[in-house]
């Protein structure tokens, strides 16, 4: 083994980075629909005033 195959190396360390990263549970990011959210909650309220 003359030279190191520096591509394969590449590959299986960051690889191997995503997988630690993944099933470690580090920061991740979350996005979300405000005004969905919203909305969901005002017909919530609103069902409840009704019932009521």
């Amino acid at each position: 083994m003359k030279s190191l195959d520096w591509t394969m190396i590449v590959f299986v360390s960051s690889t191997l980075l995503h997988e630690y990263w993944i099933l470690t549970g580090l920061p991740r990011i979350y996005y979300w629909d405000v005004k969905r959210q919203h909305i969901n909650h005002v017909d919530e309220t609103e069902d409840m005033k009704k019932t009521a």
